[in-house]
């Protein structure tokens, strides 16, 4: 008898591997509660080389409701495009057998705000600690606010990491969006009430002073003062009594109770503002002060470490214990933050870069002071940005791929209606390839070669669009549904589609998601398809058995019918069949050669083009037809049953 999804979640163990087929995760350690449900560090396993991420997976009661499911997506595709230092970067979600969902996010050290305020552990840092944690949250909250079009306004501490290295690391989740209207959910879930504003308690539309009550909601509770209750009405939060932590000045207070007031037009207007307030004149702890902590030992002398750091002239030998140190790493980390936070009104980090870097430089000698493990290095070094290729030329690709095989990749797809989702979309690093083939053994249409340089970095579909995806658009749009030939559908990718049908998916999908989707285009098609590599495929010379399906690549079923998406072999991307199976529209209208080619990978466009490009050769074409240069030509209005396509969407950086 089948598991419940119930079963599945509470049988969770490490070493097991979850995830859809096509994309597992193999997890690793044990599970940590949240109240989303658990949070585990896994290996994502889709790659050659494994890569470190965090999951959490979510407790199935949460399945049950509709209205959280639809707001758990939204917020999960939304959070996807912030790129900021303080912001963990979301990979997507993913569904595992019985209906578990889960999503990745960029690895953390587990260690979260709440622990660091309800152990007591927050009364050990002093003012220009609290300042850098402060700032960097502050700095994490206005790019969500920034990214979302909205206040963050519902910040739950139990996502709010401070990881060993790199200090707050903010999950972009608003838990208020997610259960604000929710009814018989566990208690666990409003702990995020504990820092609302009394409007965001409510139903009142809500501006940016929310999110400075928010900051400084949180700052009362790191500074020791009274935590609000989560089960305040909004008038009870309007009339709450605020306690004066110790060890803050007069104005201080003012700006604090400022901050807190019930009347949103007498707070800041923003959590820049507040933070800038509240803290005038600290001494510019970018002069090298870095405090360590002063943590009483414990009686335990295996509790305890040595520690030698060395700042400026000065030697300094502490004795603290070991549960301290990811702390001590972290609080490194929030200087750095001070020196580099971002306020909402201000551009700072464009304007502090130098000096974080030097900071930076002098954190990681730091860190070799501190007596970590090398296991406990490696992990705190794993970001999410190991999960994306930061190659800038060929010779980098290559030099990478020699060491170590396929790239470890950033995999995600986008939800559509009734549960269903996009395609998987791989991350294709920005950088520079040589587009074409001058050599005798091309064709005119390849040359002259040239060199592409793609400035920013874009997604690609890992697979061919398959007859499902495409049969869900067509049904949804009220389309005829193509012909399969007696093939199957499914798996197997969609044919007998124009170059209009490819882009009406592509415009439909766009919709559905609120994201540029598109037909790829000629010059990121071939850069896809090459992997870094400058040979006729990107596995070499000469065809190989099981890299690509055609009429002579020595398959079974060559020349006679296309095979489902993902039966060869990847290419060192991640990226399959871009050589053979079906042939690929592309955006580009067709020129007979490269004479007035682009050199930053812009498509060439012509009102009332007669021939669209197509790439990559088919199971009906001979090997020399799928070399990663070759292209072809037909009308956009004419289809066959060796006719395919994938996607493409532009990211922004």
């Amino acid at each position: 008898m089948a598991q419940s999804r119930e079963e599945i979640f509470t049988d969770l163990v490490e070493g097991q591997q979850i995830g859809p087929d096509h994309h597992r995760f193999q997890l690793r350690g044990t599970a940590h509660d949240c109240p989303l449900g658990q949070i585990w560090q896994a290996d994502d396993v889709s790659t050659k080389t494994p890569i470190n991420v965090s999951l959490i997976i979510l407790d199935p009661f949460f399945l049950q409701n509709k209205s959280f499911l639809a707001n758990f997506k939204k917020q999960i595709v939304r959070s996807k495009g912030i790129n900021h230092p303080h912001v963990a970067d979301i990979y997507g979600y993913f569904i595992h057998k019985g209906g578990l969902l889960f999503f990745a996010f960029e690895p953390v050290d587990g260690l979260h705000l709440e622990e660091l305020i309800t152990s007591n552990e927050s009364k050990s840092l002093n003012i220009k600690q609290i300042q850098g944690l402060l700032t960097q949250l502050t700095a994490a909250v206005n790019s969500c606010a920034k990214q979302w079009h909205a206040p963050f306004s519902g910040l739950d501490s139990n996502f709010v990491f401070v990881n060993k290295k790199g200090g707050v690391k903010l999950l972009p989740i608003s838990m208020r969006e997610f259960f604000h209207d929710a009814q018989g959910m566990p208690g666990n879930v409003y702990s995020y009430k504990k820092s609302c504003s009394p409007q965001a308690l409510g139903t009142d539309k809500l501006d940016a002073s929310s999110d400075s009550y928010l900051i400084a909601s949180t700052t009362l509770r790191i500074l020791g003062g009274n935590e609000f209750s989560e089960s305040d009405t909004p008038e009870q939060r309007d009339e709450v009594k605020i306690d004066r932590p110790q060890d803050i000045s007069d104005q201080q207070w003012d700006n604090l109770q400022k901050a807190l007031s019930g009347d949103s037009k007498k707070r800041f207007n923003s959590t820049g503002d507040f933070i800038k307030k509240f803290f005038p004149a600290q001494t510019d702890i970018s002069n090298g002060n870095i405090e360590a902590l002063e943590i009483p030992e414990k009686e335990t002398k295996s509790n305890t470490t040595n520690i030698n750091i060395k700042l400026g002239k000065k030697n300094i030998s502490l004795k603290i214990p070991k549960f301290v140190i990811p702390l001590l790493i972290f609080l490194i980390g929030c200087a750095l933050g001070f020196v580099s936070g971002v306020f909402s009104s201000s551009g700072t980090i464009d304007q502090t870069k130098a000096e974080r870097n030097k900071w930076q430089e002098q954190a990681l000698a730091l860190e070799k002071e501190l007596a970590i493990s090398q296991t406990q290095l490696e992990e705190s070094k794993a970001k999410a940005k190991n999960l994306e290729i930061n190659n800038k030329s060929i010779q980098q690709q290559l030099s990478a791929q020699s060491d170590s095989g396929a790239q470890p990749l950033s995999v995600f797809r986008d939800p559509l209606p009734e549960g269903n989702y996009g395609p998987d979309m791989v991350v294709i690093a920005a950088g520079e390839f040589i587009m074409g083939n001058d050599g005798s053994d091309g064709n005119d249409n390849e040359q002259p070669a040239h060199p592409v340089t793609f400035s920013h970095k874009f997604a690609l579909s890992r697979y061919e669009v398959t007859f499902a995806q495409y049969d869900f658009f067509a049904l949804q749009t009220g389309r005829k549904l193509p012909d399969d030939e007696g093939w199957g559908r499914e798996q197997q990718p969609v044919i007998n589609v124009t170059w209009r049908d490819a882009r009406a998916y592509t415009r439909w999908l766009a919709k559905e998601t609120t994201l540029s989707y598109r037909l790829p285009t000629e010059a990121e098609w071939e850069y896809a398809a090459r992997a870094g590599t400058t040979t006729h495929y990107w596995w070499g010379d000469e065809s190989l058995t099981g890299y690509s399906h055609c009429t002579d690549c020595g398959d079974p079923l060559g020349g006679k019918q296309p095979l489902s998406v993902g039966s060869m072999k990847p290419n060192p991307w991640g990226l399959y069949d871009l050589n053979g199976n079906v042939d690929e529209w592309v955006i580009d209208c067709y020129t007979q050669d490269y004479q007035t080619a682009k050199a930053d990978g812009t498509p060439y466009q012509i009102p009332g083009c007669k021939n669209r490009t197509m790439r990559g050769g088919s199971w009906f074409d001979i090997k020399r037809i799928t070399r990663s240069s070759s292209r072809y030509r037909h009308p956009p209005d004419t289809k066959r049953n060796a006719w395919g396509f994938r996607v493409a969407l532009a990211l922004s950086e």
